[in-house]
């Protein structure tokens, strides 16, 4: 299904209805970079089971919402990020309109943390909870060494220049720390199957443009910012879930350093785990049935808390 934002751009992005009456709340799903939301079926179908909601799309950039592959990784020509947080809340409001007396909990993995976490500074009123898995809480040094470097090649080769050296430093260190991996992802997951899915899939594993690459370490500017940070609502509920050999997270440093910028910002209900074994996808982890059942009790946490 498309749904058209408000600068003309049309949006692919999916529901999944559970089959029972009784509908406790919403999960608005929201899928990292260089893949698309149909990864997460399986786990919308488990949440639907249980009498939840599914929304999801695909970000500028990414899956259904391109016409060609030359647009995949790149999110136009100003303002990208922003563009794609503000398509976030536009579907949030699709959903409000539809389901006005029901809890909506946002679930960002990866870049969707991300996102999630400036979703929150800018329009966190409009949601009951916070889930974000595989999420970081990076150095401004190195976000501002990689916005620099993606500016400067930007410039010299172009907008939608696929650049091989930003894609190194930025992904490739990620595999470094397992030991005769068998191929490129196995930060992924433990699963061989889902990496060697992934690998398969022609909507995943692309190297973003110049121009993407610039949009997403200025996104991770902002949400890092403290003074952003304070700006979130201080009652919202927050949750950190995330691999304890996550590289993306350096094994569970950032995601504290995460959990540590939010407590400075005063929100009072923040939680966090770390999943023995569990590289960045947990929730497409070996025992992902253990991260469904944890997401499943937050989100039942929520709901109780909304109808009291």
């Amino acid at each position: 299904m498309k749904l058209r934002m408000q600068d003309g751009m049309e949006l692919e992005f999916y529901q999944w209805l559970p089959q029972t009456a009784e509908v406790k709340g919403i999960v608005q799903l929201v899928h990292g970079s260089c893949e698309h939301a149909r990864r997460y079926k399986q786990f919308a179908e488990f949440l639907n089971e249980h009498g939840y909601i599914i929304y999801a799309n695909d970000h500028r950039g990414h899956g259904n919402s391109v016409e060609c592959f030359e647009d995949l990784g790149y999110f136009g020509e100003v303002a990208g990020w922003q563009r794609m947080v503000d398509d976030l809340f536009e579907l949030n409001s699709f959903i409000r309109k539809n389901y006005p007396q029901l809890p909506i909990v946002m679930l960002g993995h990866s870049m969707g943390s991300f996102l999630a976490r400036h979703y929150a500074i800018d329009y966190g009123e409009t949601i009951s909870g916070l889930i974000l898995s595989g999420t970081a809480h990076n150095p401004k040094s190195i976000l501002k060494f990689g916005k620099s470097t993606a500016n400067i090649l930007r410039k010299i080769q172009g907008p939608k220049h696929r650049s091989n050296l930003i894609n190194a430093l930025s992904y490739d260190a990620f595999n470094k720390p397992f030991k005769h991996a068998r191929t490129t992802h196995e930060w992924l997951s433990a699963d061989p199957n889902v990496v060697d899915e992934f690998l398969a899939d022609e909507a995943c594993g692309f190297v973003f443009t110049t121009t993407g690459f610039r949009d997403m370490f200025e996104g991770l500017l902002y949400i890092t910012n403290q003074d952003n940070i304070n700006k979130m609502p201080k009652d919202l509920s927050v949750a950190l879930i995330s691999g304890q050999l996550d590289p993306v997270g350096a094994n569970g440093k950032m995601v504290k350093k995460a959990f540590e910028a939010f407590e400075e910002a005063g929100l009072t209900h923040i939680e966090m785990k770390l999943y023995p074994e569990m590289r960045h996808e947990i929730l497409n982890e070996i025992d992902k049935q253990t991260v469904y059942l944890d997401v499943l009790t937050y989100l039942n946490n929520i709901q109780r808390k909304k109808t009291i």
